[in-house]
């Protein structure tokens, strides 16, 4: 797992699903976002 970047909520890494297909990890500082916020933001991406 590399970090590949970071903003105002957290960070972002790349990862390996399956050890062959690139994502990215989201990490979410606590008190960045309401949970609302998150799980609109988890559905986003999905």
């Amino acid at each position: 797992v590399q970090e590949i970047g970071s903003g105002q909520f957290g960070l972002v890494h790349l990862g390996y699903w399956l050890e062959q297909t690139k994502v990215a990890i989201k990490t979410i500082r606590e008190g960045a976002m309401s949970e609302e916020d998150f799980i609109e933001e988890a559905q986003v991406m999905m």
